[in-house]
């Protein structure tokens, strides 16, 4: 299941990143209209959802090291949620932009870290915890 609804938002990354980050931006901000993207943001966002459909479609073992990887890319998001958000922040949005994160941003990061942290730790384990499309 993993598999499927990461490969689903890959796609749209990478077929309509503007949609998919605009989305995002209503959802966790509190000023989406006030935050001017850098000029890399869209085609960066396409690439990354090209690399990860590689990474977990190319082999078996490519899709193990994705899930060790999203682990790593889990504890950052756990223990530093506010740092992980910002630090993203900074780097997608000009300068002049103060992107307002709404009040859950920093709770959902961290949930969301925890959820990649158990998927690390189930594949390290040998334990899927999705079903059999992984």
């Amino acid at each position: 299941m993993l598999r499927t609804v990461l490969s689903a938002i890959c796609a749209i990354e990478v077929l309509k990143p503007e949609a998919l980050i605009a989305a995002a931006e209503r959802i966790a901000l509190e000023n989406p209209d006030d935050c001017d993207r850098r000029s890399w943001v869209n085609p960066g966002a396409r690439l990354e959802g090209l690399v990860v459909l590689a990474a977990m479609w190319r082999s078996d073992e490519s899709y193990t090291t994705f899930k060790r990887f999203l682990g790593v890319v889990g504890l950052l998001a756990l223990l530093f949620p506010r740092a992980y958000v910002n630090y993203g922040g900074a780097l997608a949005y000009a300068e002049a932009s103060e992107p307002e994160w709404k009040p859950w941003v920093y709770a959902g990061t961290r949930a969301v870290g925890f959820v990649y942290v158990c998927v690390a730790l189930s594949e390290l384990r040998g334990v899927s915890v999705t079903n059999t499309d992984d």
